[in-house]
């Protein structure tokens, strides 16, 4: 069977050591260099959480500032159509006005135009009868 010698316990001793050097040498260092790696991935993480949570804060605020404005816009411009509409309005009245004016105007200088004429009628009628009468009476 197995024989147990003193080699043995030589290379149980010599592989402690070699354990104990690793442990020393490779895998308190790596252990480490993991660790820190660890934590810096997890201060970025935490800084990535942080910098989404203010975007998405900053979004937010972006969001609302254009709906504000979009309403802002929409009223300025319902208001100017309004605007716009009260001047067409009292552009037409004006314009009304101006040509009723000069209907009234224009009517009043043909009345006085009919007259005249109706009196120039009037006198050329009375020197054609008196024509006409001379011509007869005589």
């Amino acid at each position: 069977m197995l024989e147990l010698d003193i080699s043995l316990f030589g290379v149980f001793a010599l592989v402690a050591i070699l354990l104990f050097v690793l442990n020393r040498v490779y895998f308190k260092p790596v252990g480490q260099v993991m660790e820190k790696r660890e934590n810096k991935i997890e201060t970025e993480n935490a800084g990535i959480d942080t910098n989404i949570r203010e975007i998405e804060e900053k979004t937010q605020h972006i969001e609302a500032v254009l709906k504000d404005s979009l309403q802002e816009s929409r009223k300025i411009k319902e208001e100017l159509i309004k605007k716009g509409e009260e001047v067409r309005e009292q552009v037409i009245i004006n314009a009304r006005e101006n040509s009723k004016e000069m209907l009234a105007a224009r009517m009043k200088q043909l009345d006085e135009e009919i007259k005249m004429a109706e009196k120039k009628l009037e006198q050329e009628i009375s020197v054609f009868s008196n024509k006409i009468k001379e011509i007869f009476i005589s």
